[in-house]
């Protein structure tokens, strides 16, 4: 093959590559109102997830319930313990969250900086993302550094929420199949049913969210 053909064939290849469309959700779980789906991620050997449901709550409560730190191991999956480490306001604290696994696979935690917003819609957003140092890593625990996760409520009414959660995490360590699987399908379940139960409990019923009454106060 001449040159000329030869670079030709490679930059037509490389076009093809960069116009393939984008990987899409596929849905895997699909039961009790709460649906799953995962996507392949370009240049990840790990999924993202995506969890979503429609509660018959209001959109503070759900935010109360989240914001709510300590009270992480009542509804997320395999959470074990959950605190808030460092913070300047409401809105952009950095937690310190320890995942338990099942034996004989060793136990992760992490410190994730988080980032709440408010949009003109009323959805609240909660972003975060792992970051190094603040808490010293330990001997019993593998700190997870790469990932992403996020909670989006995004108000259907007065009593009426879609609650979305997407998370990219990379597990870290030596980490089998099965509970890679577990991890992906089956703890964003868990933890979306752990919310549900949690936050229709009336705990939150009175919860004051000050970043949100603020953004009342202005309109």
């Amino acid at each position: 093959m001449k040159p000329f053909t030869l670079v030709l064939l490679l930059s037509l290849l490389n076009q093809t590559a960069l116009a393939a469309p984008e990987k899409t959700w596929e849905l895997k779980r699909d039961n009790d109102g709460i649906q799953i789906y995962t996507k392949s991620l370009t240049g990840s050997k790990f999924k993202a997830v995506k969890a979503e449901m429609e509660l018959a709550v209001p959109t503070r409560e759900l935010v109360a319930l989240v914001m709510d730190t300590e009270a992480c191991p009542e509804w997320a999956a395999l959470c074990k313990a959950s605190e808030i480490v460092q913070q300047t306001t409401e809105t952009d604290p950095h937690i310190y969250t320890l995942t338990q696994l099942p034996w004989p696979v060793k136990d992760r935690d992490a410190v994730t900086r988080v980032v709440w917003t408010l949009d003109d819609s009323g959805k609240v957003t909660m972003s975060a993302e792992f970051v190094p140092g603040i808490v010293p890593e330990t001997k019993k625990a593998t700190r997870l550094t790469r990932g992403t996760t996020a909670f989006i409520f995004q108000p259907l009414g007065p009593a009426q929420t879609r609650v979305t959660s997407h998370a990219h995490i990379d597990p870290g360590g030596a980490t089998p199949a099965w509970i890679t699987n577990m991890l992906l399908v089956g703890s964003p379940f868990e933890t979306m049913q752990g919310i549900r139960t949690l936050v229709t409990s009336g705990r939150y019923q009175d919860a004051q969210i000050e970043f949100l009454e603020s953004a009342r106060a202005t309109q």
